[in-house]
């Protein structure tokens, strides 16, 4: 059996890929990609749970300071059911959940 080595994807084709989708100037994409990926840190280092649909649940269960400011975090990606996080009634953006973590 071969190990196959996964993909990377690094943040100039990710950049590329969402602004194909979005329909969105890359310039923008990069800005608002940037903002969200300093919120998103800083909600994880505070141990706060994030909801983002269609994504899931996703939450720290071991953060680690190694020095100079830079952490090592274990993540918890809980995925959504198929078609979760569309327009719901209550469009609440909350993931139902029927496990006690």
């Amino acid at each position: 059996m071969e190990d196959v080595k996964p993909a990377t994807t690094r943040k100039p084709e990710f950049v590329e890929r969402v602004a194909a989708r979005s329909g969105l100037k890359k310039r923008d994409v990069k800005s608002a990609l940037d903002a969200v990926m300093a919120e998103l840190t800083e909600t994880l280092l505070r141990g706060d749970e994030l909801v983002l649909p269609p994504m899931g649940r996703i939450r720290a269960v071991k953060t680690r300071e190694v020095g100079g400011g830079a952490h090592v975090m274990t993540l918890k990606l809980r995925t959504m059911k198929e078609g979760a996080g569309g327009a719901k009634d209550d469009d609440s953006g909350v993931a139902e959940s029927d496990d006690a973590d």
